[in-house]
């Protein structure tokens, strides 16, 4: 018989729906990414149809998504405090931290999509486009602070200051543009 606390053999409680979904979706990816889709469809219009808008900031989000994924790879593999991480599993943990930046630019590229496909008229999936990226914006602070067990004022005031970021980029769309 061992000397230890039986508490230590329970199983770990699993965590809801909304602690997964946080940890899952709201990253510093996908809230960069998030930013930075919203910042392309801005750059890029440039007058461009949907479909070629979609192809650049595709393309451009996937180079990032590359330069983030070497990065961290470069940056995290080899001996670290008493441990060892080979290539691969830098590798490994850099595609899995990663995703976050791929997964922020899919919705916008749906919008895009509707409006190339002629669903939507090009103008209308344009703002559609960068306003997912304002909702998305908001909805992960929200989540930020409700997995902190923020009252649910404080999660609606954290997720209107994330969503502000979206609106500055679109901001700067009328200033520049």
């Amino acid at each position: 018989m061992t000397d230890h606390d039986a508490t230590t053999d329970a199983p770990a409680a699993r965590p809801s729906l909304r602690q997964r979904l946080r940890h899952e979706l709201v990253t510093p990816e996908s809230i960069y990414g998030t930013i930075i889709v919203s910042a392309l469809i801005v750059v890029v219009d440039d007058g461009e149809s949907d479909f070629r808008l979609m192809i650049g900031v595709g393309s451009t989000v996937l180079v990032f998504w590359l330069a983030h994924v070497f990065a961290f790879t470069v940056a995290h593999h080899g001996r670290r405090g008493g441990t060892e991480l080979g290539v691969a599993a830098a590798l490994g943990r850099a595609l899995t931290h990663s995703t976050g930046l791929l997964l922020a630019a899919v919705v916008p590229m749906i919008a895009l999509g509707l409006g190339a496909l002629g669903v939507l008229d090009e103008a209308s999936a344009y703002f559609a486009a960068l306003w997912v990226g304002v909702i998305v914006l908001f909805l992960l602070g929200v989540l930020a602070f409700a997995e902190r067990g923020a009252r649910w004022y404080s999660c609606l005031t954290g997720g209107v200051a994330t969503a502000l970021l979206g609106v500055a980029v679109i901001l700067l769309k009328a200033v520049f543009h």
